[in-house]
């Protein structure tokens, strides 16, 4: 026996499971029948509720978001923080916007200078951490970089298995 062909007339194929609609026809039909019963419906916007928090000092508070989560008094202290930071940078050398090799002083300019994991700057002669006796220890670095991308992935000891 074969399948019936669609009810709408497209052509191909219906199913009985899809009220004897090929797979398309049966898709628009959904997506008409999900509007008309969504047309009835008004939708009431709410804010939604706020939890209490623990602050960092361990004050309970309302969370606001603007203040990422943070209590009033904890809120002004970081951020008094943050501006000492910034005033404390702007009033700082005058010569640390000039770019200059740490080993030769021969100027490197906007892009021709290489930052080096120790912080300094150098010259394209003295960028490899051979040629500026540099006292970061790679090796670590890349151990600890290599375990945290790489966990230890151990299967569960099971008894009925050899």
């Amino acid at each position: 026996m074969d399948p019936p062909l669609c009810a709408n007339g497209c052509g191909f194929y219906g199913s009985e499971k899809n009220r004897n609609l090929c797979s398309k026809c049966y898709d628009n039909f959904l997506k008409q029948e999900l509007i008309n019963k969504t047309k009835g419906i008004s939708y009431i916007v709410t804010r939604p509720q706020q939890y209490p928090v623990l602050c960092a000092n361990g004050r309970g508070f309302d969370g606001v978001v603007e203040k990422n989560n943070m209590c009033t008094a904890c809120y002004k202290d970081d951020h008094d923080d943050i501006s000492d930071k910034q005033s404390a940078t702007a009033h700082g050398d005058s010569r640390s916007g000039r770019s200059r090799c740490k080993n030769c002083n021969k100027k490197v300019g906007l892009i021709g200078g290489f930052k080096c994991r120790c912080g300094e700057i150098f010259c394209p002669r003295h960028r490899l951490p051979e040629e500026h006796a540099c006292n970061v220890d790679y090796k670590s670095a890349g151990r600890d970089v290599l375990a945290k991308q790489n966990p230890v992935c151990k299967a569960d000891k099971l008894e009925w298995r050899l």
